[in-house]
Parts: structure tokens; sequence; C-alpha cells
């Protein structure tokens, strides 16, 4: 159990979202088609660790449920679990609007991680914006460590979180320009990959992305709709492939990708 004495991320994400936020729909077969397209991070994702369908998947914070839903469509089997049972509530609604125009196995429960308990097993664990919420290193190895039991051997844990080190962090953070008012740690690539390390992760990638993406919640109108769009465009085309350390890519990457594998044995 975690220690109640420790600032708790969960509670406020209840709070936060009880009465609106996170909610999607699908109302045609137009929206299908959008649903259906895999955006860079999940390309990326998916390049690195050769999982294709129908592999079973773990959400943790699934929040409406589009990732669920964009991986469904595309063949994979999917389960997912969130603190909140509103936002748990719209995820099941929008699930079931996807499921009117194709069939998919999708699953969603209300459940806090930190006292979760199951029998299955998945080919990928993964989390978007969650556990940097979490300041206190001990409960994020909570986490880490449900997410592995969780994990089939031979399995994926993936982590996209907010990079900390980018050169706007201060100004989004003091204006709380990510939309939310939830604490964050500030997460780098070195951080992040010792935390999979001491969790025995291997083939651990830690992926600087999308590129100067914190300009378009710059307070400057002339940097967040025409200084953004141009440079968001050319660097996401040219940096991934600039021969230079990731410790340097960080600094102008609005998030990170880290993902580690289980062993086999």
């Amino acid at each position: 159990m975690m220690n109640t004495n420790y600032y708790d991320a969960s509670e406020t994400w209840k709070q936060e979202l009880e009465h609106e936020g996170y909610e999607h729909h699908c109302y045609s077969t137009k929206n299908l088609k959008k649903i259906k397209e895999l955006g860079r991070v999940w390309q990326t994702i998916l390049k690195i660790t050769k999982i294709t369908p129908p592999d079973e998947l773990f959400e943790l914070g699934c929040g409406g449920g589009i990732h669920l839903a964009s991986l469904a469509v595309n063949g994979f089997e999917v389960h997912g679990i969130d603190i909140s049972p509103s936002v748990a509530s719209r995820a099941k609604n929008y699930l079931e609007e996807v499921g009117k125009f194709q069939p998919i196995k999708a699953s969603i429960e209300v459940a806090n991680i930190f006292d979760y308990e199951s029998s299955d097993s998945y080919n990928m664990c993964f989390h978007f914006g969650v556990v940097e919420h979490f300041m206190e290193l001990s409960q994020r190895q909570q986490i880490w460590n449900k997410l592995y039991s969780l994990t089939k051997p031979g399995g994926w844990i993936i982590s996209v979180v907010p990079c900390g080190q980018h050169f706007m962090r201060k100004l989004v953070k003091e204006r709380s320009l990510g939309g939310y008012n939830i604490p964050e740690i500030d997460y780098s690539c070195s951080l992040h990959k010792e935390e999979f390390e001491n969790l025995s992760l291997q083939c651990i990638h830690t992926v600087p992305h999308n590129y100067f993406g914190f300009f378009a919640a710059h307070p400057s109108l002339v940097i967040s709709k025409i200084i953004y769009p141009v440079c968001f465009i050319i660097s996401n085309i040219t940096i991934p492939y600039i021969p230079i350390s990731e410790d340097i890519k960080e600094h102008w990457a609005q998030t990170l990708i880290v993902i580690g594998r289980k062993s086999f044995i």
C-alpha cells in the first residue's frame, strides 16, 4: 500500500476530472478512420518493440480511452485502468461507440495501481503522462513493480512523460501551461533510464519526442501561432537524425518516450 503521508496524485486526478475532461466520441466511419490513424509516438513505439496484433496491451491511467481505442481498432486486445470512476465511465462510452462501427476487444475498469491485482499478463504495459505525477521515488518504484508483474516475459514497458529539461519548462510549470495543476517531477533521459535499469529492464531506449511542441502553449501569439508550426515541422524532420546525444536533444523535446524490455527468464 502507498504511504499516505505522501502527496497522493491519484486523489488530485479524481477531483480535477470528476465533472469534465477526457471525453471523446465516435459518431461516424469518418471518425473511425481518424481513430485508426496511429500517431508518431505509436509509430515510434511499435517500430522499436515490433509488437503486432493481436498482442495484449495494458494501459495505466487510460483517461478517456483514446489510446485504447486507436490500438483496438488496429487489432490489439487492450485493457485499461483509471482511478477516476467518472473518467472511466466516459472512456467506456467511447469504446462502445467505436464498437458500433468495428468490433474491438477492449475493456476498462476503475482501479488504483497501488492496490491492483490481476492474474492476467500482457505483451506491453504502458502509460502516457501518469507516473511523473508521483513525486516520491518509492511511489514510482511501486508503480514500476506493478507494471513489471503484469508484463509477460519478453514483453515491454512503455513510459511517455513530459520532458523536464527543455528550455521552456520553467515557464510551463509557473503558468500551468500544460493544462493541469498536478505537480510533476522533471524527468530527464538519464533519470528515467536509471529507474528502468533499477527494474532490471533490458534493451532500454530513451527517445526525445515532439521537438519544440511546447511552443504551442507559449503565451505569445507570435510564437504559438507563427513560429511554432514552422519550427515544429522542421525540427521533427531533422533533429531525430542528427548524430548528437539524447542529453542534448532533450533540451528541445516536449516529451520523452522511454522503452524497456522484461527479461525472457
